[in-house]
């Protein structure tokens, strides 16, 4: 059977061009959420990056901490907040199962698996010391820029990727969208140098995290590095801390901006020194 005319042209004209060099588009989904948005002395940007491969494994271990709850709490959603004070869904669950979910889940985060683990970031942003910025610009720039370093650090092993942020629902939507704008275009300057955040591939996409079980890990990374800066709770963060990007002995993922850091002993700022 002949093919139609513009079929065929168009055939003859593939066939001239060089075999391209074909390669493999890696993507990380980077799920973010913020903690303590309004009121206290800390805000906190926290997330996970999951390779693009990886990240239906992890929902379905998710689903499987889940499903060894009582039906009636297997579909709730994983909001720290309420699991840690049983509150709403969760008020009728005895405190030890709570907490034996919340250990499973940092487990989860932080142990070996069928697939890559996550990588974890976050930023804890002490609000009066930076009385002349925005908290939220100042800490999502870290946070990203963060990210960002990662990217660079597997690009110069060759190992290609980009990035694609997926955040839970925020008034923040649309600072956070011109701002990623900006910072792709101009760079950061959270560190020495101003770096352009090239790793992300699109502006942030934004989703209700009763849909998401990935944001909701978003939350509860969060949700217990607020809980450790703000109250001095660090019983869940201290079994997240190896989940964090690290290299060689320094955590790049977890970032505590404060004055007088070179003073603090949390695990952030000793590492900076």
């Amino acid at each position: 059977m002949l093919l139609p005319s513009f079929l065929a042209g168009a055939w003859r004209f593939a066939r001239r061009l060089p075999s391209p060099n074909l390669v493999e588009a890696l993507v990380y989904l980077l799920y973010t959420d913020e903690s303590g948005l309004d009121a206290g002395e800390y805000f906190v940007v926290g997330g996970l990056a999951v390779h693009e491969q990886d990240a239906h494994l992890l929902a379905r271990d998710v689903e499987m901490i889940f499903a060894a709850l009582p039906p009636r709490w297997r579909d709730a959603e994983l909001h720290a907040q309420h699991i840690r004070a049983g509150k709403n869904p969760w008020r009728k669950l005895p405190a030890e199962r709570r907490t034996q979910l919340m250990d499973d889940v940092a487990t989860l985060l932080t142990g070996n698996r069928e697939a890559r683990s996550p990588v974890l970031f976050a930023v804890a942003l002490h609000k009066d010391s930076f009385p002349n910025r925005d908290p939220h610009e100042r800490a999502y720039e870290d946070f990203f820029a963060r990210c960002n370093g990662m990217h660079g650090r597997l690009a110069a092993r060759g190992d290609l990727h980009r990035c694609v942020v997926i955040a839970d629902d925020s008034r923040l939507e649309r600072s956070l969208q011109r701002w990623m704008l900006q910072w792709r275009k101009q760079g950061t300057s959270t560190g020495t140098a101003i770096r352009p955040l090239s790793a992300y591939a699109e502006a942030p996409l934004f989703v209700d995290s009763k849909a998401s079980r990935l944001v909701q890990l978003a939350d509860f990374v969060a949700h217990w590095v607020h809980r450790a800066y703000e109250v001095g709770d660090d019983s869940v963060l201290r079994k997240l801390l190896p989940g964090f990007d690290q290299e060689d002995g320094r955590i790049h993922g977890l970032v505590h901006l404060v004055h007088g850091y070179r003073t603090c002993d949390c695990p952030a700022c000793e590492s900076r020194r």
